[in-house]
């Protein structure tokens, strides 16, 4: 682990604009503010990765992973290995938009934390990023097992309200004990056949 996909990844879209692609970017800034709006609105005792586990590697037991929001706001390694991932991410975006001539509104921010590991920095929630194309208008990304507050997962409700305009439609995968837990995600255990354009894609832009 540790590829670019593992907080970027590009998207294809109707082309409206000078390109028929737009930059998907992880957000840990937005994840932070969806479990802040809950918290204030009284929801702070709503669980997450409810019936999940990490493993131990020490030991090789399993521990739960189920937390509160207030759990995890209060997690202070967890929330300045989200504000470095941050801070990191907004380089990232910056080199593409600076080499690429991409606008604001062409990157889509998905929302997830980071927690530090192995001396680097990870997905804490399932990393959605780092799902996989399947056609021009179908996403599959890894379940982020949210909280849920009436009826509606924070985090998938946010990606779908920002690929829904785009006319995309998202297929969640449950990727927890075969990937997420073992520090990757979707992407990292798949891909798909594809017919090769005639076009150069890496000329689009030009």
């Amino acid at each position: 682990v540790g590829h670019v996909d593992e907080t970027l990844s590009f998207l294809p879209v109707a082309k409206s604009g000078p390109r028929s692609f737009a930059l998907m970017a992880n957000d840990a800034r937005a994840a932070k503010k969806l479990l802040e709006d809950a918290k204030a609105a009284g929801h702070g005792d709503v669980k997450m990765f409810i019936d999940k586990f990490w493993v131990d590697y020490d030991t090789g037991e399993e521990v739960a992973a189920v937390r509160t929001i207030d759990e995890v706001l209060g997690d202070v390694d967890v929330m300045n290995a989200s504000a470095k991932a941050a801070a990191e991410v907004d380089a990232q975006v910056e080199i593409l938009k600076s080499e690429t001539g991409f606008a604001d509104e062409e990157v889509v921010k998905i929302p997830f934390l980071h927690k530090e590991e192995m001396g680097g920095s990870i997905a804490y929630q399932p990393g959605m990023v780092n799902g996989i194309w399947l056609d021009q208008t179908h996403y599959a990304a890894p379940d982020p097992h949210g909280p849920v507050i009436d009826g509606k997962d924070l985090m998938k409700d946010a990606v779908e309200k920002a690929m829904t305009p785009l006319g995309v439609k998202v297929s969640w995968v449950e990727d927890w004990d075969t990937y997420h837990r073992n520090a990757g995600e979707v992407h990292c255990g798949s891909n798909v056949f594809r017919a090769i354009p005639s076009a150069k894609w890496w000329e689009a832009a030009r």
